[in-house]
């Protein structure tokens, strides 16, 4: 058996089980039916995965089909059966929103077929091909340029918190953080590369630990955890491609580390938790003292359930976010944010709601150009006056409430709501090929052998999974492809090029420059 049949078939078991076991949990009419969508979608993508030869063409939209199905109906049933609740538990129109997924993800998954079918696995070269490859977008980064990004992007991260424009230059460094975190993969890409001295391990552990203490000074849950899960993704995806027999030492390393990841879990969700109570004092003290109380509410159990108690006993208001149990999963769950747009957008019954949404999607949208060229073109967008998420816009309309608490909403409902479902359809279809295109361009496609992830692809991965296919909004979505992918190519290639030009001055002087060879000579 392979990696990838191992892989494959775990999680086709783990789905088949999780459903068998929903049926235990509630029997329903309603949790039947919904168990019977996420089951048939799940398998859908899983055998589209084993069966074709589409992780091989076009890998990097493969997976981001496979994340939505994760993080929208396969997560959730999972998680859902591990907590021994009802699937439907929690959802305003449970049926309806699995529905809509797996419809949607089925949409998907034809376009990306049709799209494999006028694909070859072989480099093509085109003018934009060539100007990405002259910026280094396809070259692999040596180790001491890797370690010079995480250096860029840790640099970055204590100043990636504010409204301010530094704030904002800041956060578009953060994504070169991992960069060094993909040196193992590279050594398993390329046999020709050394293992790698324990050295190696070692200052990964401690950059590691580092970049975890920099996430509970500023508190900032999502970029911490975002280290750890965009590993695990490169990993999973590395593991999806590997035609590599698995020996028994290999399975019990793979039971040892499922057994780890289990015997972990509960911790993680404790320090999520942890943070999430320390949020309260983020700004307001220094550093070292986020980082002492956040450890000290950590190693207090009760504090934390109790906490956890008191936020599902609040009173529950026009809208609500509780499905996940556990703090860490629900991060990476949508389904209830799906559920929740869904519902609210199918208030909206009367044409001057709609139409209103109609033109806060429109102002969002050309928001995403810098302010000089809409001036150009004549355009009038505050964009100061958008200060709010679709999401919020959507609860507000038709609930009346207040605006500005950043709500998650969802692209589809609100697709759905402003086109109707089948006008809307076509017009899903046509952004997924678009969208199929651009992650072909961050795809290394190489003369012989299987097409790969850029490093900038992996270390924006997480985004890409999560929502590589859909987003909270239409607006979103172009800020996204329009202007980010564009941003992060410049910033990566920028950042790879300094770092090149470094690295080459072979300097014998002590200083950073011998440091950033001592990183790289004990990486190799």
């Amino acid at each position: 058996m392979t990696v990838r049949q191992l892989i494959l078939r775990g999680l086709v078991g783990a789905t088949l089980s999780a459903a068998l076991l929903q049926l235990l949990i509630d029997c329903s009419i309603e949790n039947v039916a919904c168990v019977g969508l996420v089951l048939a979608s799940s398998l859908g993508i899983l055998l589209y995965m084993a069966r074709t030869r589409a992780l091989e063409i076009q890998p990097l939209s493969t997976f981001a089909i496979f994340g939505f199905c994760t993080t929208t109906q396969l997560g959730a049933l999972l998680a859902q059966t591990a907590a021994w609740t009802a699937l439907r538990s929690s959802l305003y129109t449970p049926v309806y929103t699995f529905g809509v997924l797996a419809f949607y993800q089925a949409i998907a998954i034809t376009v990306h077929a049709t799209y494999c079918l006028f694909t070859t696995p072989s480099a093509k070269v085109t003018p934009l091909r060539s100007l990405l490859d002259g910026m280094g977008l396809y070259r692999t980064p040596s180790a001491g340029a890797s370690w010079v990004m995480g250096i860029v992007g840790l640099s970055a991260f204590p100043f990636a918190n504010g409204p301010g424009i530094f704030n904002k230059i800041c956060s578009a460094f953060i994504f070169l953080t991992w960069a060094p975190f993909l040196l193992p993969v590279y050594r398993i890409a390329d046999p020709g590369r050394s293992r790698g001295p324990l050295t190696s391990a070692v200052l990964l552990t401690a950059y590691a630990l580092l970049v975890c203490l920099l996430g509970m000074a500023v508190n900032a849950r999502a970029v911490m955890f975002l280290g750890v899960v965009t590993v695990a993704l490169i990993y999973l995806f590395v593991g999806l491609r590997s035609s590599t027999i698995v020996s028994r030492t290999a399975l019990v390393r793979i039971a040892g580390l499922a057994l780890v990841g289990l015997g972990i879990s509960a911790p993680l969700a404790d320090l999520a938790t942890a943070m999430e109570i320390a949020r309260a004092s983020r700004g307001k003290i220094p550093p070292l003292e986020m980082i002492q109380n956040t450890l000290t509410l950590w190693g207090r159990p009760y504090a934390l359930q109790k906490y956890r108690a008191a936020k599902d006993a609040a009173t529950r208001t026009a809208y609500d976010e509780k499905y996940i149990a556990n703090p860490l999963l629900a991060r990476f769950v949508e389904t209830k944010f799906h559920d929740n747009s869904l519902h609210f957008a199918g208030l909206l019954t009367t044409q001057a709601n709609k139409a209103k949404l109609a033109d806060i999607t429109l102002q969002s949208m050309w928001a995403t150009l810098p302010t000089p060229f809409l001036d150009a073109l004549g355009i009038k967008v505050d964009k100061d006056k958008l200060g709010f998420s679709t999401g919020d816009y959507v609860v507000y309309l038709s609930r009346g409430v207040p605006l500005g608490g950043r709500r998650t909403g969802s692209m589809i409902a609100e697709g759905i709501t402003l086109l109707g479902g089948p006008l809307f359809s076509l017009v899903y279809a046509g952004m997924c090929l678009l969208v199929f295109a651009i992650m072909d361009l961050l795809t290394v496609r190489p003369l012989s052998g299987v097409p790969t992830m850029t490093p900038l692809a992996m270390m924006r991965l997480w985004t890409l999974f999560l929502y590589g296919i859909t987003a909270e909004s239409f607006g979103v979505m172009c800020t996204f492809y329009a202007r980010d992918v564009a941003q992060m190519i410049l910033l990566y290639s920028l950042v790879l090029g300094i770092a090149s030009l470094l690295l080459r001055r072979r300097s014998t002087r002590a200083g950073p420059m011998s440091l950033l060879r001592g990183l790289e000579d004990a990486s190799h």
